[in-house]
């Protein structure tokens, strides 16, 4: 309790929910959207930058192993969220945009679990960063496949079109900054230079982001009661599973504590970046407020709230 205490205590949890309540009360704080946009755009080169720097100090053999399990993960993942919708009676759009949304990763959700680790002094490996932008991208391919191959009994996908999709993901602004952190963290010898920009004001950075968050999240809540109980139902509900499965996978990649922590996390959470630019393109009869509204305004603030302190009272 003392713990759970602490974690939704935080920083970022309260600077998160100040936004959500002042867009539910209907305040006059407002975030300009520029603002945000330049946020997020620190926050995903910072957060690859920092990864880049770690992982030159690890093996391709320390790296090996996770990987692979990685990979497996995010093919996993959108078929387990394909089913769960079916199981819940979802249609076959809005399954295929939950497919895509909780197979591919929310790099928010990323951060404030890293932040929490850093509160505690849990420590985490250096090559997690590299996970993420491997966990983007599977998720995303199995979501078109299963959308090409089941739409129409005995219709191939095409493989253009899952090349289109691999390209338009690593090319995608949180993919491509991500990458571009990662190298520069790698083949830069002294990074003195660039610690007080990118990690003495990570912290302070992130709060700002969480509170603009909370605002969009806030106004996006007002649309979830139209969607019914088991829209919330299963946007809480595919977090539990997406951590114990990530669990597993931690436990069969050998991470440490805080490793296992963040795959749970990454694993548990749902895109609102990459997911919905596949969406848009690649599946158009997909309701965008549906595949939004769910990662945004049900998952998200409910791995904020709940999971991450679950996740760490769960492996500490």
């Amino acid at each position: 309790m003392e713990l759970l205490t602490f974690l939704l205590t935080s920083a970022p949890v309260l600077m998160f929910v100040t936004g959500v309540v002042a867009a539910l009360g209907k305040s006059n704080l407002k975030i300009p959207e520029s603002l945000g946009i330049t946020l997020n755009l620190y926050l995903l080169l910072a957060i690859g930058l920092k990864g880049g720097m770690g992982l030159a100090s690890v093996s391709f053999d320390d790296l090996a192993l996770p990987l692979a399990v990685t990979l497996v993960l995010g093919m996993v993942l959108p078929l387990v969220a394909f089913f769960l919708g079916g199981l819940f009676r979802f249609g076959f759009h809005e399954r295929i945009a939950m497919a895509a949304t909780f197979g591919s990763v929310s790099l928010v959700t990323y951060v404030a679990a890293a932040a929490q680790l850093e509160r505690l002094g849990i420590g985490y490996e250096p090559f997690m960063t590299t996970l993420v932008v491997v966990l983007e991208i599977p998720g995303l391919v199995v979501a078109l496949l299963l959308y090409n191959q089941t739409r129409v009994l005995g219709i191939t996908a095409a493989p253009s079109q899952s090349f289109t999709v691999i390209r338009d993901s690593l090319l995608s602004k949180s993919i491509l900054l991500l990458i571009a952190g990662l190298v520069v963290g790698i083949v830069t010898p002294d990074t003195s230079a660039l610690t007080p920009f990118f990690v003495d004001l990570f912290p302070g950075v992130l709060l700002l982001f969480l509170l603009s968050l909370g605002v969009k999240v806030g106004h996006q809540l007002k649309t979830v009661p139209s969607y019914g109980v088991k829209f919330l139902v299963v946007g809480m509900t595919f977090p539990l599973i997406g951590a114990a499965i990530g669990y597993a996978a931690a436990m069969f990649a050998g991470l440490s504590d805080g490793g296992t922590i963040l795959l749970m996390t990454l694993a548990a959470s749902g895109s609102y970046i990459a997911a919905p630019a596949m969406l848009q393109a690649s599946v158009p009869e997909a309701e965008p407020s549906f595949y939004l509204t769910l990662a945004l305004a049900v998952t998200f603030p409910f791995n904020l709230l709940v999971g991450i302190p679950l996740f760490i009272t769960i492996v500490t």
